[in-house]
């Protein structure tokens, strides 16, 4: 019994030895970890016991305008810091006393351990003050503070003023605090300086109060992160601009000041200095963070709404929460039913995990991108897509089957215009199939026939004296092909993405409910479509041809459908996304098309049409490189 205990005995002691030897070689994140530095001359210099940081952030004010990336980069940094073995508390949106409670412990707790290196980070509002004899006063800005000019006795009152934290900061035990303000104002409290870059020395150890503001009175708010995102390229490493091994608080103020006015396009002007008093301004703060064991990070990305769809576009792997990523840039995507896709790229560091907050802005009913394109919501339903048989004009093709609808879409309220279409080519310098291979399909008096020089510009079969193409026409002598490069590079220039709409789509949308060969009934007159003639099978229509414009119309003119539709009947065919086929026999879900063929689907008719090429159901076909001046296309954007 006796040896048993004595066995068990000597066995816990050994676990216990081999425990406290791990920990030694590999402290736990956070633990108290000596930080030392060796002088060119190989001289031992110790620092730390350890690093302490205060990260705030501001994003939700009760009067001022919100700062929604204020929050986002406090987390980011307390993150990096965390991930760097750095004792770290994080404070969002803080009021007036909380912030000053977390300032307070901030002295009397963890400031009064002498060999200690303490941070302060502070994203959020500030102003500057004016002050008599021309001084100025800098404030931070709680979330319950009012403006100073409509409140000042309460602003007083709750702001913190840079003379407070300089307050504090004398109070703080510790032998080296810096601050980074990633904020803009003045101060005569502060007093900025060029940092002088230099070898570590004996010096370095002794106190020092530093801090770094991200720009003076009357630079504008932050923009894009560029403060937060090159500090934390800094501590990673960028900011050893000695190379030493080591970043001193020098170092990094002449790393955040280059780097912050190049990449702001000189806009923001960051500032480095030193609290002025004989007992703390003669050392320098030495960052020097232990290798991470883990080379990689771990992504998460909070979603509103929750659920939403998240990709990583630059990778092939699907996303999931938690993914273990390299260190690098990645495009984050993330995208829900009746909200606008958002796109951001984040930068990982290695070791440091990562946390992505991403708000979608709802959909309402209408939508209008930066082309000045307008779409309308396409709600989801059912449909009878194509004719029945005693429909006037019907063709063996249009086979009559049920198709449902699952997803809504926003439809392009217009065809696509000469004028956006502009846009596209003097971007890019594309060069459209009627210009590269001589000429686009043009209506003669003996037919059809392919006219050298006639193209998007200058469609030549019905421009006159008197008509001329305007920037509001839609755009034609546009292949299938054509459309699709537009489609690539309108989709490079926004964050929804865009197609050409399937056969389907088009069809329900064009119907907007009705079953009727027309989107207004049995007939459709001139003044609700541009077509050329009835045909003999509309005949008794006659009555509703009033005039034959002999030309395309400017878009958005004429009556729109019931669903806010314009010239969809008529005006110009319009390519869609599908190859040409044969109908299913039985009711689909979504239908896309055959998934290859000689010829892409047209739809719509056009102004040399009759009405039977103008109905809801007519198809035509021809080859993706295929363009004429009766032919244009508009979009569909997907949610």
């Amino acid at each position: 019994m006796n040896c048993i205990f004595l066995l068990r005995t000597g066995l816990c002691c050994i676990l216990l030895f081999l425990i406290n030897l791990y920990l030694l070689v590999y402290p736990l994140p956070g633990s108290a970890q000596d930080i030392s530095i060796v002088s060119p001359n190989g001289e031992k210099i110790y620092l730390y016991k350890n690093y302490y940081a205060l990260v705030i952030g501001v994003s939700t004010y009760d009067v001022w305008e919100h700062m929604p990336d204020a929050s986002r980069d406090a987390k980011d940094v307390f993150t990096f810091l965390k991930g760097k073995g750095v004792e770290a508390e994080l404070l969002i949106d803080p009021d007036s006393r909380h912030l000053r409670d977390a300032l307070k412990n901030l002295v009397q707790l963890a400031g009064q351990e002498t060999d200690r290196g303490i941070i302060l980070y502070y994203s959020g509002r500030s102003v500057t003050q004016n002050l008599a004899g021309g001084k100025k006063m800098g404030w931070i800005i709680p979330r319950d503070c009012p403006r100073l000019i409509e409140d000042p006795d309460t602003f007083t009152e709750k702001a913190i003023s840079i003379k407070e934290l300089t307050s504090y900061a004398s109070q703080v035990l510790s032998r080296h605090m810096i601050m980074f303000f990633d904020s803009s104002f003045s101060s005569s409290d502060l007093t900025a300086e060029v940092p002088v870059l230099e070898t570590i020395l004996h010096e370095s150890a002794l106190p020092v109060r530093q801090f770094i503001i991200a720009g003076m009175e009357g630079d504008p708010v932050p923009e894009k992160n560029i403060y937060k995102n090159s500090l934390i390229r800094g501590l990673n490493g960028d900011a050893d601009l000695v190379y030493d091994g080591y970043i001193t608080g020098a170092e990094i103020g002449v790393f955040l000041r280059d780097t912050v006015l190049r990449n702001s396009l000189d806009r923001r002007h960051p500032r480095y200095g030193k609290f002025k008093s004989t007992e703390a301004e003669q050392g320098d703060f030495v960052f020097h963070f232990s290798k991470s064991v883990s080379e990689k990070s771990r992504v998460f990305v909070h979603t509103e709404p929750e659920g939403a769809d998240i990709r990583v576009l630059n990778i092939r792997p699907r996303f999931y929460q938690g993914m273990d990523l390299s260190p690098g840039k990645y495009h984050i995507e993330v995208s829900a039913a009746g909200y606008s896709a958002s796109r951001k790229w984040i930068e990982l560091y290695a070791g440091v995990d990562r946390t992505v907050d991403i708000k979608l802005t709802k959909f309402s009913g209408t939508y209008t991108n930066s082309l000045g394109m307008k779409f309308v919501f396409i709600k989801p339903g059912s449909f009878t897509m194509g004719s029945s048989g005693n429909e006037p004009g019907a063709f063996h093709d249009e086979k009559g089957h049920r198709v449902i609808i699952s997803k809504g879409y926003y439809l392009q309220t217009t065809e696509v215009t000469v004028g956006q279409f502009r846009k596209f080519v003097k971007d890019t310098g594309y060069k459209t199939e009627g210009e590269t291979s001589g000429g686009c399909w043009i209506s003669s008096g003996s037919g059809w026939k392919k006219s050298k020089g006639s193209n998007w510009e200058h469609p030549g079969s019905w421009e006159t004296t008197v008509v001329r193409q305007t920037e509001n026409h839609p755009v034609t002598c546009v292949s299938w092909n054509d459309a699709t490069a537009f489609i690539h590079w309108t989709n490079k220039n926004h964050d929804v993405t865009f197609f050409l709409p399937t056969e389907a789509e088009w069809e329900y949308a064009i119907r907007a409910g009705t079953t009727t060969p027309f989107a207004f009934g049995d007939c459709l007159s001139t003044d609700q479509a541009n077509y050329g003639n009835v045909g003999l099978q509309y005949s008794d229509c006659g009555s509703g041809f009033m005039i034959n414009r002999k030309s395309p119309i400017q878009t958005g003119t004429l009556k729109p459908n019931q669903w806010g539709l314009f010239n969809m009947h008529g005006n110009v065919s319009e390519w869609s996304q599908d190859w040409y086929g044969t109908y299913p026999d039985q009711p689909v879900s979504d239908p896309r098309g055959p998934s290859s063929g000689a010829d892409r689907v047209l739809r719509g008719g056009h102004w040399l049409a009759t009405l039977t090429a103008s109905r809801s159901s007519k198809r035509s076909h021809f080859q993706p490189d295929f363009a004429s001046d009766v032919i244009g296309f508009r979009l569909v954007m997907k949610p």
